[in-house]
This record gives structure tokens, C-alpha cells and sequence, in this order.
């Protein structure tokens, strides 16, 4: 019985880059969103007026499109220990 572990696998670049974008979006740019909509559309009054329904679809969309794009742009990960798919 051995008593080394098998190395799991690296994290591909595009996992880590969709996954920081994601974090980063609800972090900042999200806040950032609903703050301006909330000056553009309902006036700025405080406290912010923006339905919470609408709160929950901004941060959606800007989570989700700030992962994609990072997840699309970044850098391959080549994949040497996967077998090729040849026809």
C-alpha cells in the first residue's frame, strides 16, 4: 500500500478566469449596476428604489457576462494527459 497520492489535476485557465470575472461582477460591477440604474431610471432618491426582483436579474446578467467573457478570452489549457479524438 502506497502511501503517496495521485496529483489531481490542474485547474484549466479558462475555469480560474470565469470564476474570479464571476466573483469580481457581483462584487463590484453588480453593485456599480444597480446603483446607476437607480440613478438613471428611478431618480437616486435614498434609499435606492430598485425592486428587489430587478436587483436579483442585474446581478444575473452581469455575473453571467462578465464569466463568459472572461471564460471565452482567456488562454487555452492545453490538455496533453487527455487522448486525442481522431476520425
Amino acid at each position: 500500500m502506497s502511501d503517496s497520492y495521485p496529483t489531481p489535476p490542474r485547474t484549466e485557465t479558462k475555469v480560474k478566469a470565469a470564476a474570479t470575472a464571476g466573483a469580481g461582477a457581483a462584487a463590484v460591477i453588480t453593485p456599480f449596476a444597480v446603483w446607476l440604474i437607480d440613478l438613471l431610471a428611478f431618480n437616486g432618491d435614498a434609499p435606492p428604489d430598485v425592486p428587489l426582483p430587478v436587483v436579483g436579474v442585474i446581478g444575473l446578467i452581469v455575473t453571467g457576462l462578465a464569466a463568459w467573457g472572461a471564460g471565452y478570452w482567456a488562454k487555452h489549457t492545453a490538455r496533453p494527459d487527455l487522448p486525442s479524438t481522431q476520425r
